[in-house]
């Protein structure tokens, strides 16, 4: 029965464990609960959990983008950092190869900066796309609570 008595209750202020020995909690200084006595062991967990009477229960937000804005936002995310790879790769590529070619280096810089162009703009429109559907959703679901 001692390891009943030392057991961890849970703050109904701040959700936090706090240790059996103690009657206030240390993190907000909320009294402890009121014991209920029942005939429960020790190694039992209870069927249901009763959440109601926590003062921090909040409902779960909802996601800044749905699935095909989060699809459209990692896609983007993606190709940039590629991007920025093959940026990065070909900047270095006459170093470790010879392409047979005069100029290998000033061919190597003006292909970077074709890729580099085309990363931004791929990751730019991506984005923007992502961010205009958004914007449409938000706007019909402020449309419809309105009516």
């Amino acid at each position: 029965m001692q390891k009943e008595q030392n057991r961890e209750w849970l703050c109904r202020n701040c959700n936090s464990l706090v240790d059996g020995n103690l009657n206030t909690c240390p993190h907000c200084r909320a009294d402890r609960p009121e014991q209920t006595t029942t005939n429960e062991r020790y190694d039992e967990i209870p069927d249901v959990i009763e959440r109601d009477n926590y003062t921090n229960a909040t409902p779960i937000a909802k996601p800044k983008y749905i699935f095909r804005e989060a699809v459209l936002v990692n896609a983007a995310d993606i190709s940039l950092i590629l991007g920025l790879f093959c940026t990065f790769g070909m900047l270095i590529a006459p170093v470790f190869s010879d392409f047979g070619i005069e100029n290998t280096t000033m061919w190597a810089i003006c292909i970077a900066i074709v890729i580099f162009a085309i990363t931004m703009v791929t990751w730019a429109v991506l984005r923007t796309l992502a961010d205009i559907s958004r914007r449409l959703r938000l706007q019909d679901e402020e449309r419809n609570t309105r009516d």
